[in-house]
This record gives structure tokens, sequence and C-alpha cells, in this order.
């Protein structure tokens, strides 16, 4: 489940005003939210649904009135809303028992000064005891509970009396206290013993994140390690590369059956990362981590935006975000999210479009039954890029915006996808959740890239290769779950037993020149890295060297459960059983006159378990062991012909987390050492065409994240991590050298501030650096003779800045926000990765400007 959090924020021009307020307020999304005295609100989120005001066992003891709140939200399954400076200073006696949620609160805040009204079902404000005591507002006859599929908000309708001002919005800071990622179970990232990083929509939209990848610098030990070209990518999670690693609302969204271009923002409405072995849960999977992305929500109440960014070199991209309900009773919800993306490039040459459209709807059948249907349209067209060339120890001293080879060749990509969810509440305790997904791309990849330097490096001759690949790929996900929230004596348990199926299918011909004969001159296609003016493009006959179909069967069945031995006590324990099978079908090439198939069937479990323990509230102490699973690559081979076991990694994890300010300011340390066996490593024995599954990894650090509020308009997020990650056994890699873009340091800081008052309020500036150190572009050979040589990619720090304005109620019902988003603004030269070839390095973004204007109706 999302976690969703709505704020609500009250001016009082006179005191002592009570007023009963009923209907239903347009939802309105700001910049920050304060109250009228500047002051954020905290916020205890429920964690799941019940039908009635019944009677709960509580226990909370006498503590700070803060972290009362997240407790009594957790074990009430009530919102509480609370400015936060209301909070500071004040304490609790405490509540135990059994009592009505109203009963407990009363008593919890009995002494402290505060009284509570409610909002909404299982919504109450907390505020200052008025002058004339203040009646409660009873519950409505048929409260119903929390509606997964729509982001909810407080419904009250302000009376028209002037003195009394009430808006609502959105709470989009840089912490959240709910990860839908870690276990899928609904438990506080603080309970969890895992380490759990989120970057909120907040975060996105002050960087003015376009790209998916961008979004996960804010990450420790998280990047993007090679773009395939301009394609989905692969990423780094602890120094281990994949493309298994990334998945869209807990379905895979790998750049081999599901995301063929860069993924965008645009309706994603938060990024989780889940650092170790993720197998438990997702099945297979580097060991580094998991990359979740929650989508947006449909809407309860209406809302309207639409926003312009324009940008260096030629970047045009208006979008719009709309939503709200679809009828009189607010069962029938939408969401829908459109871009339109025009842009040139700091490479010569290299122009994009893009189109994205994101409709989603909800609907409320019952007060127990919840449906939501979303669907996503993407096109992309751009070139295929594979960055610059190695000379030498490092990269070839030639400008970032060259562009080494034929530009006017695109990869051109149509990606649909549909997900159908249903939750349905069997009882107070138990709540069952179906959902499946498809998704279906079909791509053209035509190119003239780079394929390796002729004769001297210094000569600067690349030779290129064309291929055109069209390919279609397929996946489809069952999953159904059993969500439970129930108690065994005094132990409180949060379980899910789930079960998956699904199949992924491919079909790709594959053409191409492979360079031509590079012993005759103008035989093949080449162009000067150092003059391109001195090039030829050629347009020979294709040799088709593969037809090839792939189909994977996949069944996983797993369960995992949250026990709170003591309110201070949690433990986790999980698994997951899965079977993969895999055919692949090579049909005949101009190589290959007849057909041939292979098969292989993997199974494997993967357990899962942690422990966390809370000396003191604010302070975690977690620990944690995981495995994973991973199926080697289609058409790796032994000499005899076989596939291979699948990869197997291990990881310990210990670590503390510390919450400050209520929770509005969280961070983490993690120690880890993960290790993977059965890695693919070449067979030089019979050719280093044939693979054998000898070789080892391992990985370990420590990493720092941190995120939230430090004061009243001043928001930060940064991460440090320090990640050794090494060749432990191989045949041909030399052990003891570091894995290829792995950063032995590896950081960045982004803080912006709004002024709060004033002729300056609504004013704000940001401020980030993104570093990493020197990394190895290549695996670096025991004999250097059978492999290329190697080289490395400088440290560097890129320094990035933003200026804001952002003013509510600029027109009637309007609010205003306008940026302008400063990207490398020293203009330093870098480079992001490489694709373990000396011909293949990534090229960082040079000084690029982007402006916004955002208006929001409501």
């Amino acid at each position: 489940m999302m976690h969703l959090s709505w704020q609500v924020v009250v001016t009082l021009s006179v005191s002592a005003v009570l007023v009963h307020t009923a209907g239903n307020l347009a939802e309105a999304r700001s910049e920050r939210l304060t109250t009228s005295n500047n002051s954020p609100l905290l916020l205890a989120q429920a964690t799941g649904a019940a039908e009635t005001s019944d009677s709960v066992d509580f226990n909370i003891p006498p503590q700070a009135l803060g972290s009362a709140i997240t407790a009594f939200g957790d074990q009430a399954n009530y919102r509480l809303l609370l400015p936060s400076d209301l909070a500071e200073g004040r304490s609790t006696s405490g509540v135990s028992g059994r009592h009505t949620p109203e009963e407990a609160l009363a008593l919890m805040l009995a002494g402290t000064g505060l009284s509570y009204r409610m909002t909404e079902a299982r919504t109450m404000t907390l505020e200052p005891v008025a002058e004339t005591p203040l009646p409660l507002a009873p519950l409505s006859q048929e409260p119903a509970p929390p509606n997964p599929n729509t982001q909810i908000q407080a419904v009250p309708k302000p009376v028209k009396v002037p003195e009394i001002v009430v808006k609502e919005v959105e709470d989009r800071g840089y912490a959240v206290d709910e990860s839908s990622s870690a276990t899928r179970i609904p438990a506080p990232i603080h309970d969890t013993p895992r380490s759990v990083e989120v970057v909120t929509r907040q975060v996105l939209d002050d960087q003015k994140v376009i790209r998916f990848s961008e979004a996960l610098r804010n990450v420790s030990g998280v990047s993007q390690s090679s773009t395939q070209g301009g394609q989905g990518g692969t990423f780094m999670i602890r120094g281990f590369a994949s493309d298994l690693n990334v998945f869209k609302n807990g379905f895979r969204d790998d750049s081999t059956f599901s995301a063929r271009a860069q993924r965008d923002i645009i309706n994603i409405e938060s990024v989780e990362v889940v650092k170790g072995p993720p197998s438990y849960l997702y099945g297979r999977s580097d060991p580094g981590g998991v990359i979740n992305q929650v989508t947006k929500a449909p809407l309860r109440n209406p809302y309207y935006s639409a926003e312009m960014i324009v940008g260096s070199y030629g970047l045009y991209r208006p979008t719009i975000d709309i939503g709200g309900p679809l009828n009189e009773s607010k069962t029938l919800t939408y969401r829908f999210n459109g871009m339109y993306e025009s842009a040139e490039s700091y490479r010569d040459g290299v122009k994009t479009e893009r189109i994205f459209l994101a409709p989603t709807f909800g609907w409320e059948m019952s007060s127990r039954t919840t449906l939501r249907f979303e669907a996503e349209y993407m096109y992309d067209r751009a070139p295929i890029d594979r960055g610059l060339v190695a000379i030498g120890n490092g990269v070839a001293p030639i400008p970032v915006s060259r562009f080494l080879g034929d530009p006017s060749r695109k990869l051109e990509t149509h990606h649909g996808k549909a997900t159908i969810t249903l939750w349905h509440d069997i009882s107070n305790m138990f709540r069952w959740r179906t959902a499946f997904r498809t998704a279906v791309t079909s791509s053209r990849y035509s190119s003239l890239e780079s394929n390796f330097l002729v004769g001297a490096e210094s000569d600067g001759i690349l030779n290129l290769a064309r291929y055109e690949i069209p390919t279609t790929v397929q996946s489809h996900y069952l999953q159904n779950e059993l969500h439970g929230n129930f108690t065994t004596g005094s132990i409180k348990h949060k379980t899910i037993i789930g079960i998956e199926l699904g199949r992924e299918n491919s079909s790709a011909t594959a053409s191409g020149d492979f360079g031509g004969d590079t012993s005759t001159p103008g035989a093949f296609s080449y162009i000067n890295i150092f003059n391109t003016n001195d090039r030829l493009f050629l347009n020979p006959a294709l040799t088709k060297f593969s037809d090839a179909s792939t189909q994977n069967n996949i069944l996983g069945a797993y369960f995992g459960d949250q026990v709170d031995l003591l309110d201070n006590l949690h433990v986790h324990f999980g698994g997951r059983f899965d079977l993969f099978d895999q055919t692949i079908t090579n049909h005949p090439d101009d190589f290959t006159a007849t057909s041939s198939q292979n098969n292989k069937t993997d199974s494997a479990f993967s357990p899962s378990v942690g422990v966390a323990y809370q000396p003191w509230k604010p302070i975690t102490l977690f620990a944690n062991y995981t495995e994973s699973f991973a199926p080697q690559s289609a058409g790796s081979r032994s000499i005899n012909g076989n596939l291979f076991n699948p990869e197997r990694g291990k990881s310990y994890e210990g670590g503390i987390k510390y919450q400050a300010f209520g929770g509005r300011l969280r961070s983490t340390v993690a120690l880890f050492d993960t290790r993977k066996k059965n890695v693919l490593t070449a067979d030089p024995l019979n050719g280093f065409f044939f693979s054998v599954a000898t070789g080892e990894q391992r990985s370990k650090g420590v990493e720092f994240d941190i995120a939230g509020q430090i004061l009243p308009g001043w928001d930060i997020i940064a991460n440090y991590a320090y990640i050794d990650a090494r060749v432990t056994k191989d045949l041909l890699f030399a052990e003891g050298s570091r894995a290829p873009n792995s950063a032995l340091h590896q950081g960045s800081l982004w803080t912006t501030y709004f002024f709060q008052e004033g002729v300056v309020q609504g004013f704000g500036a940001g401020i980030g650096m993104y570093a990493q150190g020197k990394r190895n572009g290549i695996f670096q050979c025991q004999d250097p003779a059978n492999c290329q040589a190697p080289f490395e990619m400088a440290g560097y720090v890129r320094m990035d800045a933003a200026l804001y304005y952002r003013k509510q109620e600029v027109f009637n019902k309007t609010n205003l926000l306008a940026a302008i988003n400063f990207t490398n603004v020293l203009d330093h030269r870098y480079f992001s990765g490489a694709q373990n070839f000396r011909e293949i390095v990534y090229t960082g973004t040079p000084f690029t400007a982007i402006g916004s204007l955002k208006f929001e109706f409501h």
C-alpha cells in the first residue's frame, strides 16, 4: 500500500472559534505546508482499515507527544494531524487498556492543553483547547475505510465565516513514514529491520528531475552505470550492476521484457529503494537491492495542473496532471498525467521526441472493496548513443559533445502497460489483494555506432558497425496476496501470504555488418574521433546473425510477518520459493541453417530474517540476513552446451536509524557485507566463447542517508556511501580487482530553503552536489592479452542549484509554481559510466538550465 498523507492548514484571525464543517474541499497542492505560525504538521497515518469505531487494545507508555501520536495512529488505524510547534515540549502520560479510539485519545491528551475534532471518518485534527469546552463532532453513521484507490484528503468544507480559512494540501516533504516496498507490509520504516530510502515527489519537483535515473542520485550507493545507448539501462546498487532490480508498483519493470527506453517520472509519486537481496519478495534479482516506482493514485477531489518546462539545447516539455471524482458520491475517481517532449542535446546532431500518457481510474465498489485500473503509453524516438571511447588509461581528450556515429538513425519504441488491482477487506483483520499487469513493447533498433579502434589509438580511426534489430517483448504477471493485521496474545502481527504467476516473451531478429573488412581501407564505415569530418558512412548489405525467441514462465510463493514482540522490539521473517522455467529457441540465420532449442528450470528458496530494537523511540538498531537468486543471462553456454545454475547472493546488514523533530528528519547508517557466487566467467581451457559458473564477487561497505526538514522551510536530502566491490574468484578477471563503475566513495547533497514571511515569502533557493570517486571502466584481466586494456574514469563533483517562486492563490483558486534549475553549474567534464568496453563510455551532462512554470487549479 502506498503511504498517503494529507494535512490541513488552519489560519485563525480570532481565537476560541468553533465551526462545524461538512462537505468536500477542492484539493490544492502547494509548495510547503505551514500553519499560520509557519509550523508544519505532524501526521500519524493509519496503517489499515476498519469498519467501525470498535474498542482497541492500546499500549502507549508515557513519552513525548510527537512519538505518542505515531503510536496512536498505528494502533488505532486513525490519522492524526497536529502542528509540530504544538507537539514540541509536550508529553503525555499515555494510555493503556481497551478503549474506543476517541476515548483513548481523550485520555492520552489529558493535561496536554490539546483537544481534537473529527475532520473525516478515521481522521482527527488536534488543536489547543478553546476557552469554551469544544463538543466532539460525532462519527458518521457509516464511516468508510481508507481507500487504497485514492489519495485521501480531509473533506471538511469551510463555513463562510471570514475569520477562518481552511485549506487542504498534500504533504510533499522529503521524509516519509512508510514504504510499500520494504516488506510489502504497511509497517513504519522506523520499525523495519532493513535499509529503506524513499525519494519523494517533492524532491523530484524541487530538483526538476525528468529522467528516472537522475532521481536515484538521492540514494546512497545507487547510480545508473549504463544507459544501454539510451535504452532502459542498468543500475548499480551497492557495487552490483543489474537490469533485474527495477519494479513499478511491485511488478517487474526490467530493461529486457518491459522498459526498453529511458524511464520517465511524469506519473511517479515516489521512488523507493530497499537495500540488500530482495528475492524473498520479488523473485529473481541481484543482491544489491531493489528499486520500486510508486505511481500517482486517482483523486477524490478535483485537481488540475499544467506545467511548461523549457531548457538548454531546445528542451520543450509541456505536462498536465488532472484528477478528481467522476460521480457525485466520489466512488468513481480518476487521474491523468500526460507529457510531450521535444529536445536536442549537447551531443552533436542528437534529437529526441517522447510522448507519455497515463490514465488511472478508481472504483469504490463498496465500503469493503475497491478497484483500480491504470495504463501507460510511451513513445520514444532517439539515436543510439554510445558516448566516447577510451584512449590509453583514460577517456579520449575530445569534447563530450562529439557524437561518434550516425545520429540520423534512431531507436523507435512503443511501450504499453496496463494494471488492474482489486482490494477487498475480508474483515478488520484481513485484506485480499489481486493484481494483474501486462506490458507490451515494440522497438526498432537502427544504428551506426562505435565498434572498435583500428590501428594505433593515436590515429583515432573508430570502426563503426551498423545494426537493425526489430524486437517485440511482452510480460504478464498475476499476484494474489492475503494481508493480515492481528494479535496473538500480546504479540502483534502484520503478515502477507502471496503467490505470483508470470510469463515473459521476447522475439528479436538481429542483422548487422559488423564493421566490414578492417584489412581493406574503405571497406568499412569509420569516423575519426579527433576530426569528425574525416568519416565514411557506408550502407552495405546486412547479415542476419541472430533470430531468437525467449519464453520465461515464473511461479513464486512468498510469505512474511512483521512481529511486534514489544512496543520497541520488532522482528521480521519471510521467504519465497521460485520456479523459473526458460526456453530459448534459435531460428535459422545466415550462419546457422538449423533451429535449436534450450530449456532450463531453476528452483530457489530465498529467506529473509531481521530484527529492529528501539532502546529509545527515536533510535532503531537493526540487523538482517537475506538471500537472492538470479538466472544466468540467455545465450550463455558451457563447452558441452548446458545452461548454468543461477547466481546466488547472501547479505548481512546492520545499522542504526534515527528520527528527529517528531519524524520530520530521518537518517540511516548501514553496514553491509554481500557476496554472490555462481558468477559466469570465461572458460580459457575451451575458448573464451564458452563459460563456467565458478566466479564470485563481494561488496562491503557503509552507507549514510538523511532526509527531511531541519527547520520550517528548510529541507535536506543527503547521502554518502563507501563501497568496496571486488572480484574474489574468477578464471579470467584478476582476483582482488575492483568491479567496473563502482566508486569507492560516492555521495550527494540537496537542500532547499523557502522564506516563510515578509515580502520575500514564497521565494526559495536550492543548492546541491553529486560526487563519485574514480572508477574502473572494465574488468581487469589476469592475462592482459585475453581482453582489452583497463582504463579509469576520473572522479568528479557536480554542483547544481535552483531558484523558486511559489504563491498560493495568485489568481482565484490558482497556485503558481515557478523555478529555474541549473545542472552542473561549474560545467565540469565527467563520465557517468561505461559498458565494459573501451569503446562505450557514457558522458555526463554539461552546464544546463531548465525553466519551469506551473499553474495549479482547484
